[in-house]
């Protein structure tokens, strides 16, 4: 069988329309349309949990070596074995504490009054970690913030903005409460004004390829610059965060 070339970048995530033949072909039909056809989905992942779930099934049945070298070798590259490593953990997290609608945790009577600053406090590394949290926790931006509804292929969390061409992603698609795409954009240090530039290219483009007449701007950063500022202020229906971290330190007892 011919390999998927892995430099193309509509196969730079798992490929569902390889995998689901494969999984067939394989003897796993039936579960292979289970996963099709769930409506799962963990926060803004819908598609990504689907390839989650695959990457799960192919390594229990010990086929998933089998399916990179016939279907997926960009998964043999230092950024497919990060994609890997990706789906891994979503994985962990649906198996840990179920599908979840987005929207953040309620606590109830056993847990602390303070559990979602708790839950808040997690140190964000790395962008995606930022971007993870936030993409399950999008009322904490704006109420009734959700999702953006996607196809088959895709998913709200780094949208991909060109259909052809370079591939250009949004941290998170959303929708506000009145149906208005919301571009959210992410930097886990310093935010500055350039990120403008990038995220009024996703406006345009997200415009035309919804015809929406409207296209908000979310920009969150650890700390927003006078210039980012300066520049926001000229540009409208743009909206600037700065998140902050909290650590919270709790006595274990040394006996039972």
């Amino acid at each position: 069988m011919a390999t998927v070339p892995a430099q193309e970048p509509e196969f730079e995530k798992l490929p569902l329309r390889l995998a689901y033949p494969f999984l067939a072909a394989n003897g796993l039909g039936t579960e292979a349309t289970e996963i099709r056809t769930s409506p799962e989905r963990m926060g803004a992942y819908s598609t990504s949990l689907r390839r989650a779930k695959i990457l799960a099934l192919l390594r229990r049945k010990g086929l998933l070596d089998k399916f990179i070298q016939t279907s997926w070798p960009f998964g043999l590259t230092p950024a497919g074995k990060r994609k890997l490593k990706t789906y891994d953990d979503i994985y962990s997290r649906y198996e840990t504490s179920g599908p979840t609608s987005g929207s953040s945790k309620t606590p109830t009577e056993n847990e602390p009054e303070d559990e979602s600053e708790t839950e808040a406090a997690t140190k964000f590394a790395l962008e995606e970690q930022l971007r993870d949290y936030l993409a399950e926790n999008l009322g904490i931006l704006e109420p009734n913030l959700s999702p953006w509804p996607v196809e088959d292929e895709g998913d709200a969390v780094e949208f991909q903005v060109d259909q052809q061409g370079p591939s250009h992603r949004i941290d998170i698609l959303a929708r506000d409460r009145d149906g208005l795409p919301v571009i959210i954009e992410l930097k886990v240090s310093r935010g500055h004004e350039k990120t403008v530039g990038q995220a009024l290219y996703y406006r345009a483009k997200i415009k035309q390829r919804f015809r929406a007449e409207r296209v908000r701007i979310f920009i969150v950063a650890s700390q927003i610059s006078p210039e980012l500022r300066a520049a926001a202020s000229e540009v409208p229906d743009v909206n600037l965060f700065e998140y902050s971290l909290a650590v919270k330190v709790t006595a274990v007892p040394s006996t039972p």
